[in-house]
This record gives C-alpha cells, structure tokens and sequence, in this order.
C-alpha cells in the first residue's frame, strides 16, 4: 500500500511539473515548444523557484504543483487569502521576469 501510494505522488508531481511547464511555454507567442524547449523551461522554472523567498515559493508549490486552490493554500499556512494571492502574484512577476532576462521566454 505504501509503494502504491508513493508510486502514485511520484505521477501526480511530474504531471504538475509537466503543467507548469507547458503554462509557462504558453506564454511564447505562436510556437509550440519541443519536449526540449520545455524541459530547458522546467529547469529554468526550477532554478527560479530556488531564488524565490520561502514564502513565495511555498505558494508557487502548493498552488502550481499541488494544485491547491487559494482557499485551501490560506488555511494551510494560517494566513489570509490575500496574503496567498499577493505572494503568488509577486513570484509570477519575478518568476517571468527571471524567465525573461534568461532568454528563456
């Protein structure tokens, strides 16, 4: 039972990476981005994330790779909504712009 759960967290988290990747390459205008292009993006995403304030990155994660929504991201750290949407809103921004100033978008 243990392994079949690990098996299946194991899924779920490369599914999320893969969606935030393929997020993010939707930015590029009028591309589509070849499993290479995304997965420089993912390591690019990756590494942008290690730059993040722990408290961005804890939304960024729990929002984009948990798929958690807002409401419940709140409660888990104790904080108001707000709060969520504004860390979340402020990582995006240097997030994209990381992305940017890397050429990766």
């Amino acid at each position: 039972m243990v392994a079949s759960n690990l098996a299946m967290d194991w899924h779920r988290a490369k599914r999320r990476q893969e969606r935030i990747g393929e997020r993010l390459a939707s930015l590029r205008p009028a591309q589509a981005p070849s499993g290479e292009e995304t997965s420089v993006l993912s390591l690019a995403v990756a590494r942008g994330l290690d730059e993040l304030p722990d408290a961005q990155r804890q939304v960024v994660v729990l929002r984009f790779y948990a798929d958690l929504p807002v409401r419940s991201i709140a409660e888990q750290l104790g904080v108001p909504e707000g709060t969520v949407k504004s860390r979340l809103h402020t990582a995006v921004r240097a997030l994209r712009t990381r992305l940017h100033e890397d050429e990766v978008v």
